[in-house]
């Protein structure tokens, strides 16, 4: 197999934190990349709320000073209200002072890491988007037929190669649906920090994400979304910026996130719903993991066996884990 012909060591198809950092920490070992994103320019995305902890994978990326140009708010914490009064959960701190998340627009982040990819020498090509997978294993894609070494699949909930791959990924929650929006103006409340407050029903997540944007989530329990016109209580009468959209974020993990020759990564590969509070950061964790193992098998300095049962196992351990403090998490509602 390895006297066939190969256009690139690997394919993407994906480029959002997960597809973009495993670009990265292939290319930055000098490993061959061809990213494909189907979208011609970045799309909006809900803003996102960063732990402090992200900063030392973006300084392995090699963006961490950039992250402030892509930065609307910072916060030192979340106020919480669920199961229990309003209280506020800080991120710590240390001898150099309290520390402080960001609230990132995700357009922007997502564009920041895709430039960091090609001035690593990473094909970028957009739109192209991943189709087929042909018997010898070749890709069809938008811009002609890739044959690639290593297929990783970074492209969320549509599961490209999983779903291409017979891979199942079976429910491992009640169905949840989020639907999210914005809305222009001042809520001055927000401004200080992110809230997520639970009811009988579900929960609700604000935030500022840029001076005068506001953010909100609302995830229902019941399967059921929220009506076209919700707009959580502390946000009546402010302007909304576009329709309301959604999206379903019932818990999956595949059955298999990677074998010879292909890795899932990001949402491909798992979802939690957002309480986790970890999308964006798993997203570059699973992309750089997946990136230095394929590294290393590419190199010829590791099997693929080997380098596909430890991102298997790395990936099943943490879905468990977060699996089960969300399930604790949404114990205390029941209570």
């Amino acid at each position: 197999m390895e006297a066939r012909h190969f256009d690139t060591d690997v394919l993407i198809a994906g480029g959002g934190p997960a597809g973009a950092a495993a670009a990265i920490a292939c290319a930055r070992n000098g490993v061959r990349v061809i990213l494909c994103e189907r979208d011609a320019a970045p799309g909006e995305r809900p803003g996102e709320t960063l732990h402090p902890g992200v900063e030392p994978l973006l300084a392995q990326l090699g963006v961490a000073d950039r992250l402030a140009g892509v930065t609307g708010a910072r916060h030192s914490g979340i106020w919480v209200e669920w199961g229990g009064a309003r209280r506020f959960e800080g991120f710590g701190g240390d001898e150099r002072g309290t520390w402080q998340g960001y609230q990132v627009w995700r357009a922007d982040f997502d564009a920041m890491l895709l430039g960091r990819a090609r001035e690593l020498g990473v094909d970028v090509r957009r739109p192209c988007a991943a189709g087929g997978v042909l018997a010898d294993g070749r890709v069809e894609t938008t811009d002609g037929v890739v044959a690639a070494r290593v297929k990783v699949d970074a492209t969320g909930r549509a599961r490209w190669l999983g779903r291409a791959l017979g891979v199942p990924a079976e429910p491992r929650s009640p169905r949840l649906f989020a639907r999210y929006g914005y809305v222009e103006g001042e809520c001055p409340p927000r401004d200080d920090a992110p809230a997520l407050v639970a009811d009988a029903s579900g929960w609700t997540w604000t935030a500022r994400v840029k001076p005068q944007l506001y953010q909100w989530t609302r995830v229902t329990l019941d399967g059921e979304q929220a009506p076209a016109d919700w707009l959580p209580d502390e946000f009546a009468g402010m302007t909304r910026r576009g329709p309301a959209r959604g999206a379903d974020v019932t818990w999956r993990i595949a059955e298999r996130v990677a074998d010879d020759g292909w890795f899932l990564v990001g949402d491909a590969a798992a979802i939690l719903d957002p309480t986790s509070s970890h999308g964006v950061l798993k997203a570059l964790m699973s992309g750089m993991l997946a990136g230095h193992l394929i590294t290393a098998v590419v190199q010829g300095r590791a099997p693929a066996a080997e380098g596909a049962a430890a991102y298997q196992s790395w990936l099943a351990g943490w879905f468990a884990t977060d699996a089960a403090r969300l399930a604790e998490f949404y114990r205390q509602l029941e209570g």
